[in-house]
């Protein structure tokens, strides 16, 4: 019956069922195999079905054959390494709500079948306070393209409005970049990328792009792209926010430690400060949401000279305000 109904993908099936449906205290076989096939419309038998197991063993599937029928031995993640995956979507809030749901589901069913029943139960996804963009993953997928082809990229960019709304920023104005590389920070996405017009590298959330599209036109900046280092880019620019990258030295509470590791990375250069407190020389993009975060640990900025007054003022602003 080599052409009969759905013999010609029958032995996908069987493939699919193995992983849906069995594990060691599932086990399926010949007969219920059969059975599993004809209600989706593929005759079948039970020695086709035996010739079909023994044909994925040689082709290297974890394809056991138990006491009581055939399994799926092995799977590509455990339990806990999808638990994993799940909690990151999850927690991902880029991601809207729809989406969320549409990819626990995938991954869930990554799982056997009794793992799949007890990551179900333990899976809890809150309730996003933002729709999200529907659009973010075919956003990425464009970047990528441009990324793999070496080509410059087209967007609209969104903000937010008072009446809460996402609209277009300078009436809809067209940004074309040359992609340089994704990085997530605070929770969100961001596209690093060279702007021609300016001559700099600049960064775009993710998830406020619209209307993507791969130019023809090869990238820019290459040069400037070459230099970038995602890592240290990140942990220059507090809060994704940008601002002329200095070398300065903060002084803090020698209890607030991790913290500043945390951070900003072990490779930064720390010493003692008296018994209480501790210096540390970092590198970082000057801005006003790096202020707010020295302020929000008491922490004060002491070298170079200019810095630490450009600081004392914005700390005095907020007393006058």
């Amino acid at each position: 019956m080599p052409h009969v109904g759905g013999q010609k993908y029958k032995i996908l099936n069987e493939y699919q069922i193995l992983m849906n449906e069995s594990d060691e205290n599932h086990q399926i076989n010949a007969i219920e195999m059969t059975r599993r096939l004809e209600a989706k419309g593929i005759p079948a038998e039970r020695k086709t079905v035996y010739k079909d197991m023994d044909t994925m063993i040689e082709a290297g599937i974890d394809v056991v054959k138990g006491d009581k029928g055939y399994y799926i031995a092995s799977r590509t993640f455990e339990l806990a390494e999808l638990k994993l995956l799940v909690d990151a979507v999850g927690a991902s809030k880029f991601i809207s709500q729809k989406k969320t749901n549409e990819l626990v589901d995938k991954i869930t069913s990554l799982a056997g079948i009794d793992d799949a029943k007890q990551l179900s139960r333990q899976v809890v996804v809150p309730e996003k306070k933002s729709s999200g963009n529907e659009r973010i993953f075919y956003t990425i997928d464009v970047i990528y393209q441009c990324l793999d082809n070496n080509k410059k990229m087209s967007f609209k960019y969104q903000e937010w409005t008072l009446t809460k709304e996402m609209k277009p920023r300078h009436g809809g104005r067209v940004y074309v970049v040359s992609p340089a590389f994704l990085l997530r920070n605070d929770e969100n996405y961001y596209l690093v990328a060279f702007d021609e017009d300016s001559n700099e590298i600049r960064h775009y959330r993710v998830d406020k792009m619209i209307s993507a599209e791969m130019m023809d036109e090869n990238r820019a900046g290459e040069d400037v792209i070459a230099k970038l280092n995602p890592r240290e880019y990140a942990l220059q620019h507090i809060s994704m926010f940008a601002g002329q990258e200095r070398i300065i030295t903060i002084r803090f509470a020698k209890h607030l430690i991790g913290v500043v590791l945390d951070k900003f990375g072990t490779e930064i250069d720390i010493r003692q400060d008296g018994e209480s407190h501790v210096k540390a020389r970092i590198s970082v993009a000057i801005s006003p949401q790096l202020y707010g975060w020295l302020t929000g640990i008491g922490a004060t900025i002491c070298f170079p000279d200019d810095e630490a007054e450009k600081f004392k003022q914005y700390l005095k602003s907020i007393l006058e305000s």
